[in-house]
């Protein structure tokens, strides 16, 4: 998905917001793009090598350092910080957000 990479091209890291809320503090977790693979009505988007974000996107906008999808639904696949635990989580419909820091003087 060319808005992914293009989002993660320009600002490097990425703080997430799922449907359900922040996957940590907000802003206190900085994800790297592995890869985002478009596949049929979905995308999947691998973040830190390990944690797997599969949608089904509706549409997509940057609103300044905020990279907005809409989905239809989804899941969640992380592991824990330190350790081999994955888990799954169903994501219904509503907004993914990518939110980047704001840059360091």
């Amino acid at each position: 998905m060319d808005a992914v990479a293009g989002f993660f091209a320009k600002h490097e890291v990425a703080s997430l917001e799922l449907p359900t809320g922040w996957f940590g503090r907000p802003y206190d977790n900085l994800h790297h793009l592995t890869e985002a693979v478009p596949f049929g009505n979905h995308v999947m988007i691998r973040l830190d090598g390990t944690q797997v974000l599969t949608v089904e996107a509706t549409g997509t906008r940057v609103e300044g350092r905020v990279l907005r999808i809409e989905i239809r639904g989804g899941t969640w696949v992380w592991t824990e910080y330190g350790g081999s635990r994955t888990h799954t989580d169903a994501l219904g419909a509503g907004a993914v957000q990518f939110h980047a820091p704001w840059a360091r003087s």
